[in-house]
C-alpha cells in the first residue's frame, strides 16, 4: 500500500486559545461541507496514520456506509482501528520516537489495540484492566492470547497505580478516564510514574466547550449520585461501565495543576483521514 504523510496537528493549549483560532473554525467549516456532499466509507479510502499507509475504510456491519460515526465506526480495514484510536496510536509513536526501547503504559489490555501497541512498539509494553477478580483475568487473559498477545492480564486501579516512579516514557489512555470519579487522581498517577518529558495521550468524551459536564459522582458515604440520565459504555468485563464525565477544555487547567509541564488538546486536520473536526486527543508533558 501507498505511503502516507505524516499527521498535521492542529492544537491548542487551553479554551481561549481554541476559542480565537481562525484555524479551528476553518477546519470546522471544511469538515461541515465536507459531511453535506454524501460518501459511501465502505468504498473509501484514505491514510491511515495508525499504519502509515493509504488504506481502504470499512464500517461494522449493520452500520449505514453512508451515515457512520465519524469518531468510532469508520476503521482502517489493514489495523481495523477506528479514527479515534488511530489518532491517538500516530500521536503516541510521535511522542516515544526518540527512545529505542521505549516502555509504555496502556490503561487497557485485553483488546485489539494493546495488542497493537504491543506489535508495533518495540519496547516494554504494559497494560491492565480494572479487574480485581482473578477469575475474571484469567478468562482476559485467554481472550487477549485468542487475538495474538502475549501476557497474563493485570489489574490496576489508574487512581493507585502499582508502578514505581518514573517508569514510562508514554502512557496511553482510551476513553478510560470519564469512567473514573476521581479523574484528577488519577492524572497525579500518570504524573508520577512518567519519567520526566513522558507523555500521557488521552481520548474520552470531550464537549469542545469550556467546562466539563459532570453526569454523575460518589457521595462521602460511597454511594453513586446521578446528576444527569445514566450514561454506560461498553465494556468488555461488566458490559457496560458508568460514565461519571463529559470532559470540556477544563481538563487541560486539571492536568497541569496535576503536574504536567505542558498540555494542549490537538487533533488531525487532513480530511482524507476520515478524522474530521472534533477528533481532540489530550497531550500531556510531564
Amino acid at each position: 500500500m501507498d505511503a502516507c504523510p505524516g499527521m498535521n496537528e492542529l492544537s491548542c493549549g487551553d479554551w481561549l486559545e481554541r476559542n480565537s483560532s481562525l484555524e479551528v473554525r476553518e477546519s470546522w467549516a471544511r469538515a461541515r461541507q465536507s459531511m453535506e456532499t454524501p460518501t459511501d466509507w465502505s468504498r473509501a479510502s484514505g491514510c491511515c496514520f495508525a499504519c502509515r499507509a493509504v488504506v481502504l475504510w470499512k464500517v461494522p456491519e449493520g452500520v449505514d456506509p453512508m451515515q457512520p460515526n465519524i469518531r468510532e465506526q469508520i476503521l482502517c480495514s489493514r489495523c481495523g482501528c477506528n479514527a479515534r484510536v488511530r489518532t491517538a496510536l500516530a500521536l503516541l509513536r510521535e511522542a516515544v520516537n526518540a527512545q529505542t526501547m521505549p516502555n509504555i503504559y496502556v490503561t487497557e489490555q485485553a483488546t485489539e489495540t494493546y495488542v497493537w501497541v504491543q506489535r508495533n512498539f518495540g519496547g516494554n509494553v504494559q497494560g491492565s484492566e480494572f479487574a480485581a477478580d482473578a477469575g475474571a483475568r484469567e478468562t482476559l487473559t485467554d481472550y487477549l492470547q485468542s487475538i495474538g498477545g502475549h501476557g497474563k492480564v493485570q489489574f490496576e486501579d489508574v487512581t493507585r497505580l502499582t508502578f514505581a516512579d518514573s517508569t514510562f516514557d508514554g502512557i496511553l489512555s482510551l476513553d478510560v478516564l470519564e469512567h473514573v470519579p476521581d479523574y484528577t487522581q488519577a492524572l497525579r498517577e500518570f504524573v508520577r510514574v512518567l519519567k520526566p518529558g513522558g507523555t500521557l495521550v488521552a481520548t474520552f468524551p470531550f464537549t469542545d466547550g469550556a467546562d466539563t459536564i459532570l453526569r454523575a459522582r460518589v457521595t462521602p458515604g460511597g454511594e453513586i449520585e446521578h446528576i444527569l440520565e445514566p450514561e454506560y459504555h461498553g465494556d468488555p468485563i461488566s458490559g457496560g461501565v458508568l460514565c461519571f464525565n463529559h470532559f470540556g477544555w477544563d481538563v487541560l487547567q486539571v492536568a497541569r495543576a496535576a503536574g504536567f509541564s505542558s498540555v494542549r488538546m490537538t487533533m488531525p486536520r487532513p480530511a482524507d483521514s476520515a478524522a474530521w473536526y472534533g477528533l481532540w486527543t489530550l497531550i500531556a508533558v510531564r
